[in-house]
């Protein structure tokens, strides 16, 4: 079963005032998901991480404490095909065994208008960390049996290059078989108390 945590306190370094924090959220783990979509000879592969931490604090008014960490758990990665499911565990690929964590964490988040913001996060895959822009959506309603609860769903996806991250090395760095780019999708449902 997927084990979410949402951390209460950040730590903050140096003088100066303490900077606020922007409310956390509670991921419901039953209907979140993070996927991604990769192609072998241009054939779409879709594949999901079935096991992920998160710790989300978020505030459409004050998006200067809003920030988001998400600890991918890659040895649960799951695909429809078996043997590409056990391909790309071994060390070519994510080599879950030395890095079973993949990591994203955001720097920063800036308003694009009409429940769209853009994300700017270290992305970490392997032993490489890429800085990546991640535009999503962010739709926030009361729940729908409990009005003093607030539902937030966020979705979006960002394209990033495999090799870049290391992933698919010595004969499988070809992309004519496995297309470089791959497409990271994030659909959270996450919700707290007003």
């Amino acid at each position: 079963m997927r084990t979410l945590h949402v951390t209460a306190i950040l730590i903050m370094l140096g003088a100066g005032p303490a900077v606020a924090e922007a409310p956390q959220w509670i991921v419901d783990d039953k209907n979140s998901r993070i996927t991604f979509t990769a192609k072998q000879m241009q054939v779409p592969v879709a594949g999901r991480f079935e096991e992920f931490t998160a710790t989300i604090r978020f505030d459409p008014d004050d998006l200067s404490g809003s920030k988001a960490l998400i600890d991918i758990d890659v040895s649960s990665v799951s695909t429809p095909n078996p043997d590409i499911e056990s391909e790309i565990k071994r060390s070519p690929w994510f080599d879950v065994e030395r890095f079973p964590i993949a990591r994203f964490d955001t720097t920063g988040i800036r308003a694009k208008g009409d429940k769209a913001y853009e994300a700017v996060a270290n992305l970490t895959i392997r032993d490489v960390t890429k800085e990546v822009v991640f535009p999503f959506t962010v739709d926030i309603n009361p729940h729908p049996s409990d009005s003093n609860v607030l539902v937030a769903h966020a979705a979006g996806e960002v394209t990033v290059s495999r090799l870049a991250f290391g992933i698919g090395r010595n004969e499988w760095k070809a992309t004519s078989v496995v297309a470089d780019a791959v497409v990271i999708h994030f659909d959270v449902v996450a919700r707290r108390r007003k």
